[in-house]
């Protein structure tokens, strides 16, 4: 009888942690036919990751609340057995809060191949036609797979991931919506058409997610950046292209393109959208500002080159240049912003002293700072950036944090709120410099 408890015990013992995670902090499950609704409260905490698992849906999703009360509901629209459903929340920092593990509603598959189906007609071994086309909010598809009554039809991107069982309709065609609430806007999605009966790939291709670049608004007519010119360059572009052109107006050395970017450790965000977003979101404040923006880029489609970068805001006059960039390194732990300024370039030197120029570049680190909370970063002056090295005005290359550590890039990437207060961060940055630069008066303290 001894051995018999102690070997339930051991068989127990792996349960005990996931028990008391889930009486320590209760996690309400409501499920219902092809979905999930799940809502908990985390005292003093704002923001929630949510990641849910099933045999063919997953889902992950960053929460924001000031209060610390959290919903959110999940579409399982192929779980028609009572399979395991697990929902965990994690802290930013990855640290698992609570964790809940259940059944999905076990639901009637009505659905059924039209009836005209000709039986006779031979298996394809490949999609045909097949139409697929992003748009906000998921995926629109045709297509036509002769001898299939019925297929899998799979949506998968980083943050989620589901599983349609579709019917034929009239002749072998396929068409209809598949969702992808929580895909990011442009983001990579894998598409697949496979057999319901052995797994046989009949189609597989990837895309981008719909994106909607954020509509301009109006200059204000007065506001405390009236009169200030400020050229926002959004980092990167979706494809680039090698250059080897002069690292700065004074140097013998040439600088040659570096492929590749920054991109998120759980988001899987690519550095060239994510600061695109980010860009056209301070465009638009500036401009509420009264402001006048240079932009270098509004599309991901574009190729903008090193030296193009520092022609723009020379040709256009700017007072000032935003360089938006997203860090990463092997080491998954560092975290902070990084603003680098140039160096020993002949146009730098003629914008600003040294000194001045590490004052202007912590003066706009420290509202950033201020704005985000975030209490480590550094500014730098270095000759490592063509377009940095080639400006008139004062360039700022803005590292807002590390899409290589895990709690920067969900803030950067996946939440409104941390991306507002970036983008309130440089106005005020601006702001401030402008008043330095003697291009504005200090704003009057109400």
């Amino acid at each position: 009888m001894k051995r018999f408890v102690c070997m339930l015990l051991l068989l127990l013992l792996p349960l005990l942690p996931t028990l008391a995670e889930q009486s320590e902090n209760p996690l309400k499950v409501d499920v219902t036919p092809h979905q999930a609704d799940i809502s908990f409260t985390l005292e003093g905490e704002v923001y929630a990751y949510v990641s849910v698992t099933t045999k063919n849906d997953t889902a992950d999703k960053l929460l924001y609340d000031k209060n610390g009360q959290f919903s959110l509901s999940v579409a399982l629209p192929n779980c028609y057995e009572a399979t395991q459903l697990t929902v965990d929340v994690t802290s930013l920092s990855g640290k698992r809060l609570m964790r809940y593990v259940g059944k999905t509603a076990e639901v009637e598959n009505t659905g059924a191949p039209y009836e005209g189906l000709d039986a006779t007609v031979r298996a394809a071994a490949t999609a045909r036609d097949v139409q697929i086309t992003m748009v906000e909010g998921g995926v629109d598809y045709s297509f036509h797979v002769p001898g299939r009554s019925s297929v899998f039809f799979r949506v998968k991107s980083a943050q989620e991931t589901h599983t349609y069982t579709l019917f034929a309709g009239e002749n072998y065609t396929y068409s209809g919506h598949a969702d992808l609430p929580f895909t990011f806007p442009d983001d990579v999605v894998t598409v697949t058409i496979i057999t319901a009966n052995s797994g046989h790939e009949l189609y597989k291709q990837t895309f981008n997610a719909y994106y909607e670049p954020l509509p301009i608004v109006e200059q204000a007519a007065e506001g405390r950046l009236t009169g200030v010119t400020v050229c926002v360059d959004p980092g990167h572009q979706r494809k680039s292209q090698e250059e080897t052109v002069p690292l700065g107006p004074n140097f013998k050395k040439q600088s040659t393109t570096t492929f590749g970017m920054a991109q998120g450790k759980v988001t899987n965000r690519r550095e060239s959208i994510l600061v695109l977003e980010i860009g056209l979101q301070l465009r638009n404040a500036l401009l509420a500002e009264g402001a006048t923006v240079i932009m270098t880029r509004e599309s991901q489609d574009v190729f903008v080159g090193m030296l193009e970068r520092a022609d723009i805001p020379n040709n256009a006059g700017a007072d000032f240049v935003l360089r938006l960039h997203c860090n990463s390194r092997d080491n998954d732990q560092v975290q902070g912003i990084v603003i680098y300024c140039p160096y020993q370039s002949s146009y730098a030197m003629e914008a600003a002293p040294e000194d001045e120029y590490r004052n202007m570049g912590f003066t706009l680190l420290h509202a950033m700072q201020e704005a985000t909370g975030q209490t480590k970063g550094t500014c730098t002056l270095n000759n490592n950036y063509v377009s940095n090295n080639w400006s008139k005005m004062p360039s700022f290359l803005v590292e807002m944090g590390y899409l290589s550590n895990r709690t920067e890039d969900l803030l950067m990437s996946a939440s409104p709120i941390y991306q507002q207060q970036l983008v309130s961060g440089m106005v005020e940055g601006i702001v401030d410099l402008s008043v330095m630069r003697g291009l504005i008066e200090e704003p009057a303290v109400n």
